[in-house]
Order: structure tokens, then sequence, then C-alpha cells
């Protein structure tokens, strides 16, 4: 292996994890990631031999993002109101990138994925969803958050709600994104 090998891999993962944010799993090919690195197909192959495995290296990526956000909040001194805004600034994040969350863009083309795949996304969702279920738990427990639901049952309307909103906020722009995550907060403080 020469020594450009792992800075194409890197390369073609970061493409890759752009394209799929940008568009859907399902609406980009590899003549789109080569095209932007001015290189065969081929090469894309030889990385990826399936488009499946690229996948699931994004997939992979972004399990490992969430579990260093997961250790970075809870070694810091964070109350539980700020925790759920870092948590939700990451997806804000999305709103000037014109993108939207992996999970978001996965979902819609679930049903055609791998079964191998489709367990890594399913991981995915459950460290996402767990972390904001415990902040949730969390502030209750501090008296912070007030809601009449499970944790679990409120961190899947927050879920949802911030995976639409960032696809919604494509159409009607930032400022709705901004109301629906005031809302979330103001939902569970009152």
């Amino acid at each position: 292996m020469s020594e450009k090998q792992p800075d194409t891999r890197s390369a073609i993962l970061s493409i890759a994890r752009d394209l799929m944010r940008q568009l859907g799993y399902n609406a980009f090919s590899y003549a789109d990631i080569a095209r932007k690195l001015d290189m065969k197909n081929a090469a894309i192959h030889y990385h990826y031999p399936a488009k499946a495995d690229l996948l699931a290296d994004v997939i992979e990526t972004y399990i490992s993002e969430y579990r260093q956000l997961e250790k970075q909040l809870a070694g810091s001194n964070l109350d539980s109101c700020q925790k759920l805004q870092q948590f939700i600034g990451k997806y804000a994040q999305l709103i000037g990138q014109n993108s939207i969350c992996i999970i978001g863009s996965v979902a819609s083309d679930y049903n055609t994925l791998p079964e191998s795949v489709k367990a890594k996304v399913a991981g995915l969702i459950s460290l996402v969803t767990g972390m904001v279920e415990h902040t949730l738990q969390e502030g209750r427990e501090e008296g912070v958050f007030r809601f009449r639901e499970t944790p679990r049952v409120r961190a899947l309307l927050i879920m949802t709600n911030l995976a639409a909103g960032v696809q919604l906020a494509r159409i009607t722009g930032k400022a709705d994104f901004v109301a629906i995550e005031q809302a979330i907060v103001d939902q569970l403080i009152q």
C-alpha cells in the first residue's frame, strides 16, 4: 500500500458523507465521488468494493463522533439543559451546510439497505436516542426538565423534530429551525 491510500480512503469517506447529507444514500454514485476527486470509479471500488461498505464506514464515523460527544458531555460541568442544547447544536450546524442529518438521509433509503448496514444504522439511532434519553432523565432528576412522557418517548419526539426540522429548513429557512429548537427546550423547562 502506498502512503496516499489512507488519505484517499479518508477523502472518499468525507465526500460520501457530504453527498449522503445533501442528496441521500441512493441519490449519489461512485462516479460523483470520482469526479470530485478527479479519479476513476475503479479507485473508489478499490477502497470500497460495494456502496454498502462505504455507507457502513460513514455510519461508523458518526457512531465515533457521537460517542466522543457523549464522553465530552458526561465529563463536563454543564447542566442537563446545556447538554441538550449542545446536542441540538449538532443539528443546527447542518442548516448552514444545507445538509440533513445522516439518520434522516439514510432513513428514506432504509428498506433498500443490506441487513448488515441496517444493523449499523439501528446502532447509531440507539446511541443517539439513548444520549438524549439519558440527558432528559438526568434533567428530570435535577428538576430542570418537566415532561409527562417517559424519557424515551420524549427523546423520540425530540429526535423526530430535529431530523424533520433540518429537512424542513431547507425549504422554509433557518428561522423555522430556530423556532423548533427553542420550542423543544421551552416545552421541557415550563
